[in-house]
């Protein structure tokens, strides 16, 4: 079978539309990841946070943010306290580690970006310090907004 220029040409731009269909992120901004940390424990909690990449191919290069937070207790009437942090990094897949300073207690979340086409693109990740309900120690727990 033998096929004329203008075929050619006409699938040619039909699997480009097609292949681009997909791809209207790639033009717009990488959209933000913010971080919500919270404090349900009676205690102040230094937590360390350090998000890294799937992809990497060495510890250097995949790790992206590594800080330290400090958590008060809550105050009052306060069910827990919270450290808002905006825009630490940009939305991406991340597997993200957190620990307690000077605690065994260590937790890992693998984080996936809303979707690109979602049009509230607003990645919040919250991490949540949490008593053990015998008073034996604490624990985390993560939240997504989407």
């Amino acid at each position: 079978m033998q096929l004329s220029r203008r075929t050619v040409l006409a699938f040619g731009g039909a699997l480009s539309a097609g292949a681009l269909s997909g791809c209207t992120g790639f033009f717009s901004e990488p959209s933000p990841l913010s971080l919500t940390l919270l404090n349900f424990d009676s205690t102040r909690h230094e937590v360390t946070v350090e998000a890294t990449r799937r992809d990497a191919e060495t510890y250097q290069e995949a790790v992206v943010l590594r800080e330290q937070y400090e958590l008060p207790p809550p105050t009052g009437d306060d069910v827990s306290s919270e450290l808002s942090v905006d825009d630490v990094l940009e939305s991406d897949g991340y597997v993200v580690t957190v620990a307690l300073d000077r605690s065994p207690v260590r937790a890992t979340y693998q984080f996936y970006p809303a979707l690109a086409d979602d049009p509230e693109r607003d990645d919040r990740l919250f991490i949540e310090v949490r008593p053990v309900p015998d008073g034996a120690g604490q624990y985390f727990e993560f939240q997504q907004n989407h």
